[in-house]
């Protein structure tokens, strides 16, 4: 093999690569994204976040509940503001993500039970952030409360286990499920990696397309349809190797991801691919809708990178479904079928769930197959047709 490329020309050389770009896209480019968003979003962790302690008070009970937030590996304390002023610049500037504020007299409140009363800023731009600020924060001024509580009901000649039980009555143990970090990678990575997987799908088949469209427009008109059958038969096998190949670098996405970065893979891999298998049939028929609408592949590629965005932002991932406008999910599903995948591969990777609780998901995706694939063969026959007669 190396030795028949030593041999091919410059030329040769690159026409080999062009037959086999669509492939390298689709197995390489949704690998490499895995590896760049796995990079940036990792440790999984959101650790060290920056926020401010403005002590007004500095009294004894005060220092106490500040050594608090120099014990919680969350938060890293900067304690160099002299004035809420400041306190917001820093907010303003993005210098810290929160901020507590311990006014005068807070020490001396709270020892003499007149419900003392601690501000808190935080800066919400980054959900992220201000999520496990707020978390944070709660469970330490919660711990603060309690040990108030004790103190209090021990003064009152309770003994501390009689002390502790009348403090924690209402007791609440929170279990934070499949993402319990409240990280980036665990939430974003099922969404990422499924637009990687359409983009890299529609890089690939949009220009395949509309390349072979204009091949088949310089045919002559006297040669018959049985030519143009079996070159769509080709097509066919093409784009059945290119699921292949999506399907080959989903599988290794979900390997690095565990591997580098510790992604929980919970679910059935073999259910991932039953609804990429279908997914990538439905993106199919919008491949083939696009490449009968654009006559120039630079123009189809700059289409298809504008999908990525509103795609993503509208297939219910990002944003609920029933807090969407009336009617507008039921159009999005109609016309785009990323919402019938992206959901099956967050539950799947993250909640392990079975096939059976996801089958409203692959019949929708199969009835958009069913619907747009035909709707884009007729589409981009007819568009052949048409360019045939005008260039003949």
């Amino acid at each position: 093999m190396f030795k028949e490329l030593k041999g091919m020309t410059l030329a040769e050389k690159k026409e080999k690569f062009m037959e086999i770009k669509p492939y390298l896209i689709i197995l390489f480019v949704p690998m490499a994204f895995t590896l760049l968003f796995g990079g940036l979003f990792s440790p999984i962790f959101v650790q060290d976040i920056p926020i401010a302690v403005y002590d007004m008070d500095h009294s004894a009970t005060s220092r106490d509940i500040i050594d608090y937030f120099y014990d919680s590996p969350a938060l890293s304390i900067t304690e160099d503001v002299s004035s809420v002023e400041e306190v917001k610049e820093k907010l303003l500037l993005g210098e810290i993500h929160g901020a507590i504020i311990i006014p005068e007299d807070f020490g001396k409140d709270l020892n003499g039970k007149k419900g003392a009363k601690a501000v808190v800023f935080m800066d919400n731009t980054n959900f992220m952030y201000g999520n496990n600020v707020m978390s944070a924060i709660n469970t330490i001024f919660e711990t603060v409360n309690a040990g108030v509580q004790m103190k209090l009901l021990e003064a009152g000649s309770l003994v501390p286990y009689q002390a502790e039980q009348s403090a924690y009555t209402l007791n609440l143990v929170d279990r934070v499920l499949y993402n319990p970090q409240l990280g980036y990678f665990y939430y974003l990575f099922p969404g990422l990696l499924s637009i990687f997987i359409q983009q890299a799908f529609l890089a690939a088949g949009v220009p395949t397309l509309i390349e072979e469209k204009n091949r088949l427009r310089d045919l002559p008109m006297h040669l018959n349809k049985e030519l143009i059958i079996v070159k769509m038969s080709l097509m066919v096998r093409r784009f059945m190797l290119m699921g292949g190949c999506s399907i080959i670098s989903m599988m290794a996405c979900l390997k690095i991801a565990t591997a580098v970065t510790g992604f929980p893979m919970e679910g059935n891999i073999f259910v991932l691919i039953l609804f990429q298998t279908v997914f990538l049939g439905a993106v199919m028929g919008m491949a083939l809708v696009i490449a009968s609408v654009f006559e120039q592949v630079a123009h189809a590629a700059q289409f298809t990178m504008f999908l990525t965005v509103p795609t993503f932002l509208s297939c219910g991932f990002a944003w609920p479904e029933y807090m969407m406008a009336p009617g507008f999910a039921d159009v999005i599903k109609a016309i785009w079928p990323l919402y019938y995948f992206i959901t099956p591969m967050k539950d799947v990777m993250l909640k392990g769930i079975g096939l059976e609780l996801l089958k409203p998901y692959l019949i929708g995706c199969a009835i958009f197959a069913t619907v747009w694939v035909p709707i884009g063969l007729l589409l981009f026959r007819r568009k052949i047709k048409i360019i045939r007669e005008l260039h003949s």
